[in-house]
């Protein structure tokens, strides 16, 4: 067996009777009537091994590969052996799932260490201004329309769910979809056979060591994206150093448009160069230059987002509006949000500033603090804490940085978990001194008092739980959407003169 129409053919001599909601499985534990379950041998389990609780939930169909045990699957029906099952899956799936259709909206894929999930967010939304259809994401925060997200495991599915969520958006007629593409799904071939239209380079900064060894692996496995799936347009940063490289072995077979803000920008025949920018209350003002097949322009854009780095993020969503032809003016951008839970701004008449982030280690609590005082002209207030049963080492370093740049600082629960609450705080405070911070266990209250403290000049970061629903204390995980709260409060301050 080597395709799905040979499999489906199989099945019916077989009289295995498919239904139109059948899907394709890997995991027995997401198995649910109807399905197919995919059995191949891992490194070190064998999925023939599940095959009986597959058949138990439902599953119609095994696809085995022929190099499981025969022991552990020679006793079940409606089993098809497919020779190499590991390398054709991709293909299966895409015939499976994508049939004889074409993929008809772009997609555009975003791979490097950060700027991921704003770029995709920010992408998604434009689309969607720009073409008025809806616009589907796949990433971190989570999958399918970008204004109905639903919670993913994964930053890049596995390559099965990848062509089903791609058929289900095809149904829907949605206008676009951008896809967080990890190193580890490239390494994995968690995107295998999928044709892009543009991919995206952000940067490349130290992670992941743990699972590539080395920076130049690393390197090496996000390069693929590029190499390996040969896209139609590539969209680099330049002023990365891996960006230049990865521009300079892919320009032979790709078109390229470089971007970001240094003199490196403009030695490429397409760009879009950041000529100066403002950080200022209310978001971020880019003076933006591109030329792009010959043709030089300007323009200038106002966006209602925090945060210096965002102007790379911007230049590349930019860049790939243009590759696309989408019909971009720059009232479009001033309509764009921040991602959900990361530097977004909540903002009221006579109130402080709100920011809610996601921020719950020393680095990203570090940058969240200085990308907001950028923009202010009075003083910053930080709420944050730290997560119980985790690294106990950042506690301290974070109760520093926290007070070397905030004005008012103010600890709190994150997720305590089944620590004690009271030592997880008195771990912050060793990073400590001084007198401009207090303790307030309970983040609504926190919050609360931030807000009637502040004035309309300030600014106060809310850090740790970002986009997350929930709030772990003990064993118990309790419903808490901080943006809700956050603009719930607001409102109310709003319609009580600032009192509650």
């Amino acid at each position: 067996m080597t395709n799905w129409r040979d499999i489906e053919q199989q099945l019916k001599k077989a009289q295995v009777v498919l239904e139109p909601s059948a899907r394709l499985i890997p995991d027995s534990r997401q198995v649910t009537k109807g399905d197919i379950f995919i059995a191949t041998k891992g490194f070190d389990q064998d999925g023939a091994s599940y095959i009986n609780k597959a058949l138990e939930l439902g599953a119609v169909a095994i696809l085995v590969s022929d190099a499981c045990d025969e022991h552990l699957y020679s006793k079940f029906n409606n089993v098809v052996l497919v020779t190499d099952l590991e390398k054709k899956i991709a293909h299966i799936a895409k015939e499976f799932y994508i049939k004889d259709q074409s993929v008809s909206m772009p997609v555009i894929a975003v791979t490097g260490t950060n700027g991921k999930t704003s770029i995709s967010h920010l992408l998604a939304q434009l689309s969607q201004i720009c073409l008025q259809q809806e616009s589907a994401v796949i990433g971190t925060i989570g999958t399918g329309s970008i204004n109905d997200l639903q919670p993913s495991s994964n930053t890049t599915p596995g390559v099965t769910e990848i062509y089903r969520l791609i058929s289900e958006f095809l149904v829907k007629n949605y206008g676009s979809l951008t896809m967080e593409v990890s190193s580890h799904a490239l390494e994995q071939g968690r995107i295998e056979g999928l044709d892009l239209d543009v991919a995206i380079f952000t940067n490349l900064t130290l992670d992941h060591l743990d699972y590539h060894g080395t920076m130049e692996a690393y390197f090496e496995a996000k390069a693929k994206l590029f190499n390996e799936y040969q896209p139609k347009c590539a969209v680099i940063n330049v002023d990365d150093k891996y960006g230049r490289r990865l521009a300079d072995m892919v320009a032979n077979q790709t078109r390229v448009i470089a971007y970001g803000q240094s003199d490196n920008v403009k030695a490429y025949s397409d760009y879009v160069y950041i000529r100066g920018f403002e950080c200022h209350t209310h978001g971020l003002s880019i003076d933006i230059e591109w030329q792009v097949i010959g043709a030089k322009e300007e323009c200038f854009l106002q966006l209602p987002i925090y945060g210096e780095f965002n102007c790379l993020n911007l230049a590349a969503v930019f860049a790939t509006a243009l590759t696309l032809n989408w019909p971009i003016v720059a009232g479009h951008f001033s309509q764009l949000k921040p991602v959900p839970g990361r530097l977004e701004l909540f903002v009221k008449p006579n109130l402080p500033v709100a920011v809610v982030d996601y921020a719950h280690t020393p680095d990203a609590l570090e940058q969240s603090l200085l990308a907001v005082r950028k923009h202010l002209s009075g003083e910053l207030y930080v709420i944050f804490g730290c997560g119980g049963e985790r690294d106990v080492s950042k506690r301290p370093i974070m109760g520093q940085l926290a007070q070397k740049h905030a004005d008012h600082v103010i600890i709190t629960n994150d997720n305590p978990r089944t620590e004690n609450e009271d030592k997880i705080i008195t771990d912050i405070e060793a990073g400590m001194t001084g007198s401009n911070y207090q303790i307030i266990k309970s983040r609504k209250e926190a919050i609360e008092l931030a807000l009637q403290n502040a004035t309309a000049s300030d600014a106060i970061l809310i850090a740790g739980k970002g986009h997350e629903t929930y709030q772990v204390i003990g064993t118990e995980s309790i419903a808490y959407n901080e943006r809700d709260y956050v603009e719930k409060l607001m409102a109310t301050l709003t319609n009580h003169g600032g009192m509650i």
